[in-house]
């Protein structure tokens, strides 16, 4: 029995879903933080904000900056001859590093406010969420950090080729 072959669509469907579930668990923990704060959680107050304050920014900038530098590096070591369905998974690969390492000073953040009550923590949050919306994975930014041949984007743009 054959095993079916994954269309463009369906390759961009799960592609977007890791991208999704990555900012709904930051959006969701900073929503639960939020609530606690309202409710009465005790924070450790003045005597974490004066490290926090330079610590947090420094690690969501060198997130930032890490994972633009590591996911270009990686797409720029995918070989232009490999097969499509290989590029892909290689793509994912990359995409997903470049998204973990904005994810982890993301929830540092959200756990500096927890422990802190610093509204700037959330501050700092809501620009990572912004950059992670920015880093939206699109059928166009594949084929044109790829470098994909004409006939490869063309698989991609139809979301009903099958990716071999």
């Amino acid at each position: 029995m054959e095993t079916p072959l994954m269309t463009s669509g369906g390759y961009f469907k799960s592609v977007k879903i890791v991208h999704f579930a990555l900012i709904a668990g930051i959006v969701f923990f900073a929503l639960i933080s939020t609530f606690l704060h309202q409710n009465g959680y005790k924070t450790f107050g003045e005597d974490l904000d004066g490290p926090f304050l330079i610590i947090v920014p420094l690690l969501a900038l060198a997130g930032i900056f890490t994972s633009n530098f590591l996911y270009k590096k990686r797409i720029n070591e995918i070989d232009k001859q490999l097969p499509l369905s290989v590029k892909l998974v290689n793509y994912r690969a990359a995409l997903i590093v470049k998204l973990a390492l904005l994810e982890a000073p993301s929830f540092f953040t959200v756990i500096a406010y927890l422990l802190t009550g610093n509204y700037i923590y959330l501050g700092i949050v809501l620009i990572l969420l912004i950059v992670f919306l920015l880093y939206t994975p699109t059928k166009e930014k594949l084929i044109n950090e790829l470098e994909l041949p004409r006939a490869e984007a063309e698989i991609i743009n139809n979301p009903e080729a099958e990716i071999d």
